[in-house]
């Protein structure tokens, strides 16, 4: 849910705001955003009333666990997933599927209801790594990759790497090959025996630590989701205000992509701007979650910069450089 930032300002800077709205949709496209988090798709047998409710359900239990990041979710949400329709938007029928937007308020409220997190659609992308020992290739592939939209994990495929190449890798070798594709992880796919796409040892390595499973190839990208479902996600009846001090703000411009992208990041309830001197705004910031969650999310771009903050109060505000350009 795109939350809108809202100000207690003098009506200058409301004004400025007002102006430069518009660029809140090209900051947007530039964010490391998933779309569509509130949306699937279902596979209908008929129309019957009966196959649209299963369906109906089918497809909130998809949401719930994307949303959340954890796959245990649905069955946390059992007696909502019954009466699913209540929590329905739109829906519409294209080539046997059942295609199906949920009320992102609702479902927020719904997991928050049942002491679960809510992992916002700013997320990182990983890099996935695979075996050139592998058979059934593509059809690896396209299972990776349908997993990983089911569980709203942006991937990145290397290019000439195989998983051979990192055998008994330290976290620090893959940080360093994450960092030349520009992703926040690693999921290596090496073959097992019998050599097959459904007998795969996986490995993820993210923040310093490796995570290994065995499965098949859907379990990869369910092994990255849910690691990174724990360190993104935030707890969602919990609630807390920063202030935030960002200095280089420099022209109207700057101000107004500051302050849209910080109301447009989703651990963002509402936005005020306390204060404008020389080239440094200071926002109070209404959040979900606390000030942990929003450094983590905005390390996901580095479209602000952690400094250290000049004033008497430094402990008491987070401080940014604009980087936005």
């Amino acid at each position: 849910m795109s939350i809108k930032p809202r100000h207690r300002t003098d009506f200058r800077l409301a004004f400025i705001a007002m102006l430069f709205a518009a660029c809140g949709a090209a900051l947007q496209a530039q964010a490391a955003t998933v779309a569509g988090l509130y949306d699937a798709s279902v596979r209908l047998t008929d129309r019957s009333d009966a196959s649209r409710q299963s369906a109906f359900g089918a497809a909130l239990s998809i949401v719930v666990t994307r949303v959340s990041g954890r796959r245990d979710a649905p069955a946390k949400l059992a007696a909502a997933l019954n009466n699913a329709q209540k929590y329905v938007q739109r829906y519409g029928y294209n080539n046997g599927q059942l295609e199906v937007g949920f009320d992102s308020n609702s479902v927020n409220v719904l997991l928050e209801q049942a002491a679960l997190p809510l992992w916002g659609r700013e997320r990182p992308s990983t890099l996935v790594v695979l075996s050139s020992a592998l058979q059934g290739l593509r059809e690896a592939r396209a299972a990776v990759e349908q997993t990983a939209k089911l569980r709203g994990v942006p991937i990145i495929w290397a290019v000439s790497e195989t998983s051979e190449q990192f055998n008994n890798a330290s976290p620090q070798q893959l940080k360093a090959l994450a960092e030349r594709y520009m992703t926040a992880g690693v999921l290596l796919a090496r073959v097992g025996d019998p050599v097959t796409a459904s007998n795969l040892q996986w490995q993820f390595a993210f923040n310093g630590a490796i995570e290994d499973m065995q499965g098949a190839a859907e379990e990869g990208p369910h092994l990255a989701a849910d690691v990174l479902g724990r360190y993104y996600s935030i707890v969602a009846k919990e609630s807390s205000n920063v202030v935030m001090e960002v200095s280089g703000i420099e022209d109207l411009n700057a101000y107004a992509m500051t302050l849209n992208y910080l109301g447009g990041l989703s651990v963002v309830r509402a936005v005020d701007v306390e204060s404008l001197q020389r080239d440094v705004v200071r926002f109070r910031l209404d959040l979900r979650g606390n000030a942990e969650a929003l450094r983590r999310a905005i390390e996901l771009d580095q479209r602000l910069l952690a400094q250290t903050s000049a004033t008497a109060d430094a402990a008491a505000i987070l401080a940014y450089r604009y980087n936005l350009q």
